[in-house]
């Protein structure tokens, strides 16, 4: 499976379930990073990262584009370095029209969906992770979570 380029969306006001699941109030605004995993010419999962524009506006995350060194390791440069998965949820679902049309799906097939919010070392929540999949095509597999490494740091 290949990921393809992050696509930067507009800043966005958070919805209900984004609110809840990462502590923040109505209104407030959204860094959404998005992408596609391909499996040859196939679409077969829908990627989102989102994270509280009041956190990360300033950084290389609120910016469009590929980051070089990574999304965690901007994070820990700007004083948010992940420590704890708060949260895991894998479940199953209908495909919304656009993720069935994205994905090549008959409508309302039903798609693999998984959230995971991240927080820092001070507890904050930094971080939405949110996975669509196909499930003839992808498995999620739901291992012991253990404290967050950030590749090259210490």
């Amino acid at each position: 499976m290949i990921t393809g380029k992050v696509r930067q969306e507009p800043i966005t006001e958070v919805g209900a379930d984004v609110a809840e699941l990462l502590d923040l109030s109505d209104g407030d605004k959204v860094v959404i990073r998005a992408r596609r995993a391909t499996i040859g010419d196939a679409t077969v999962r829908l990627d989102e990262a989102i994270y509280p524009l009041s956190l990360v506006h300033g950084t290389p995350i609120a910016e469009p584009g590929q980051l070089k060194s990574g999304v965690y390791n901007a994070l820990a440069g700007a004083g948010m370095e992940p420590a704890t998965i708060t949260r895991r949820v894998i479940s199953t679902r209908p495909a919304a029209d656009a993720e069935a049309k994205t994905m090549k799906l008959a409508p309302r097939t039903y798609v693999l969906a998984y959230d995971q919010a991240i927080a820092d070392g001070r507890g904050r929540l930094i971080e939405l992770l949110r996975f669509v999949a196909n499930p003839a095509r992808v498995r999620f597999v739901d291992e012991q979570v253990q404290p967050f490494s950030v590749p090259g740091r210490a």
